[in-house]
């Protein structure tokens, strides 16, 4: 239902388009102001921030009042960077890790910008979890001596709350379609046969995980990549970094322009 001028206004633009032959010309949209927060280039070295909690889609909201990392906004610089004229690229990181959805497809995006430039991780706080599976894709790993790299791993949990409503006395009645439509609702126990699926679920995102670290990084053992987290300087002789560094990210950055 549209208001009789709105109507109108889109009828004409679309008759427009229906009877044209010439296709909309999609123009290149400007960075977002998010974008542009985390993507600086000085000379040739293209510098994007990480820094915070990883997720994706995060809302306007969510990020005003709790900040993170949107990987929708880290796939959008590693676009502009992979098409600037800088030929060295720092992923300036700072997360202890965060959701599973859509971290590999922004590995496999830094990985594809591998091809095409050198690709650098810097970590003088830490590189955790979905953080370190980004940093694991970049040519290089700098970090400082005291930051913390690693916790290769994957968790799903889930709170059972069935006995304090029992307590309550709540009943809760569901209806359901889907056998496995109720897994993981807090009413309820979990049952065995849940509790199985769930884990070849986890155990699946795990393996993915220890690959792709593994795909740029063979000498990582599997020893390694048990969910336990390193300091860099213990991380430089297990593999999960190749250089220690106290510079900070300006000094960092100056010495690579040097080159």
């Amino acid at each position: 239902m549209l208001h009789a001028p709105t109507r109108a206004s889109f009828e004409s633009a679309l008759l427009a388009r229906m009877e044209s032959d010439v296709m909309p010309v999609m123009v290149p949209k400007e960075p977002s102001n998010r974008v542009s927060n985390i993507y600086e280039q000085i000379g040739n070295v293209v510098v994007i921030k990480i820094d915070g909690a990883i997720d994706k889609r995060i809302g306007a909201m969510e990020m005003d009042c709790y900040g993170g990392v949107d990987l929708c906004d880290v796939d959008s610089a590693l676009a502009l960077a992979l098409h600037s004229s800088a030929d060295k690229i720092v992923l300036d990181l700072a997360s202890p890790g965060g959701s599973v959805v859509g971290v590999h497809e922004t590995y496999s995006r830094i990985l594809a910008l591998c091809e095409a430039k050198e690709v650098h991780a810097y970590i003088n706080t830490q590189a955790c979890s979905a953080g370190y599976y980004l940093a694991s894709a970049c040519d290089h790993i700098a970090a400082a001596p005291s930051s913390i790299v690693g916790s290769i791993g994957v968790y799903l949990a889930m709170i059972d709350q069935s006995r304090r409503l029992d307590a309550q006395g709540v009943k809760v009645n569901v209806m359901q379609g889907g056998k496995w439509k109720t897994v993981g609702a807090d009413y309820k126990p979990l049952a065995d046969e849940e509790r199985a699926m769930l884990q070849t679920k986890v155990d699946s995102l795990y393996a993915n995980f220890k690959a792709a670290v593994n795909a740029r990084r063979p000498q990582v053992e599997d020893a390694t990549m048990q969910g336990q987290w390193f300091d860099a300087a213990e991380g430089l002789t297990l593999g999960l970094v190749d250089e220690l560094t106290g510079e900070t990210l300006d000094e960092y950055v100056t010495r690579l322009l040097m080159q």
